[in-house]
């Protein structure tokens, strides 16, 4: 029987996603979780993580090959959870996880199937994340080390206190949507704590069948449109509703992109779930194991109200 993962390091625990996961490891009491914090970061860890379980290993925001090495020897688990224009940092990562002998890396994945060529050519972000996975399938092959990625479609609430998906409702009276094609593209959505229980789950009770895969998590999929109509519900107010073709808008996002403006780079990946053409709606990309890893699902209505809540 495959022993089962105890020691867990976490990168990026401060950021979007990683203090949901830290939230979630934290709450497994079979884990003993470090977390890897660059030293430049002031940004204050989860409530909770000054449990004397946790350790803190702190590291130049270089990330020097001898001190990863260092920090994840004796690790079973490596989680990244690293910022969405810093994945690509990540095959140091990895190397530095080989040479120090650990069981799993699972990458800052969460998304869309970024496997897709029609997705990787969309967007430098899809991309990069497609050849850390590429470059995890060539070592896990080898025998060298073995991965597991978590792609969950989009978060709402996220998205939402971000202005994303072509929401634009944070300040109330003054609220705007941007549909891309009418807003019948479908995507996936998952809430931001199912996507760290499903690394916890994965782990913990299903080790074995999550090896080496792309674990594909779902709680519903939705259009703007559904979501545009669920908000007017909610909100009880009128939203001023802009359109966009998403063709034209894809080729003027490149152009940004391509002269370093990271506003062209995250549109683009808007575009890659609104279009509902590069992978983001989940079902038609492989076996959602949702219900396997046993996370609840949410509805769209329960979702949009703790979004809207979060914004107060």
């Amino acid at each position: 029987m495959t022993a089962p993962f105890q020691h867990i390091l976490l990168i990026g625990a401060t950021g979007s996603i990683g203090r949901y996961v830290l939230r979630a490891l934290l709450a497994e009491p079979s884990f003993r979780v470090t977390i890897l914090q660059r030293a430049s970061s002031h940004t204050p860890l989860t409530s909770g993580s000054d449990s004397q379980d946790v350790r803190v290993i702190t590291i130049d925001d270089s990330y020097p090959t001898d001190a990863l090495v260092k920090a994840f020897t004796g690790q079973d688990a490596v989680i990244s959870c690293v910022t969405t224009l810093s994945v690509a940092n990540q095959h140091r990562f990895i190397d530095a996880a080989i040479a120090a002998g650990v069981r799993r890396y699972v990458p800052s994945e969460f998304g869309l199937n970024n496997m897709r060529p029609d997705a990787q050519a969309l967007c430098s972000v899809f991309r990069d994340k497609g050849a850390v996975q590429q470059y995890l399938r060539e070592k896990a092959a080898e025998g060298r080390i073995e991965w597991m990625s978590v792609s969950c479609g989009m978060w709402l609430k996220w998205s939402m206190q971000n202005d994303f998906l072509g929401m634009h409702v944070r300040e109330k009276n003054k609220r705007r949507f941007v549909l891309w094609d009418g807003g019948r593209g479908r995507f996936s959505v998952t809430t931001e704590e199912n996507t760290a229980l499903a690394i916890v789950r994965a782990l913990t009770r299903l080790p074995a069948e999550t090896k080496n895969r792309n674990v594909l998590v779902q709680e519903f999929a939705v259009t703007q449109r559904e979501l545009l109509e669920e908000l007017k519900r909610q909100t009880g107010e009128e939203i001023v509703v802009e359109e966009v073709e998403s063709e034209g808008t894809i080729k003027q996002l490149q152009a940004k992109a391509a002269e370093g403006d990271p506003a062209g780079t995250f549109g683009l990946i808007e575009a890659g779930f609104l279009t509902g053409r590069y992978g983001g709606h989940l079902e038609h990309e492989g076996e959602i194991l949702t219900d396997k890893l046993g996370l609840e699902r949410h509805s769209l209505k329960e979702v949009v109200a703790d979004a809207l809540a979060s914004l107060q």
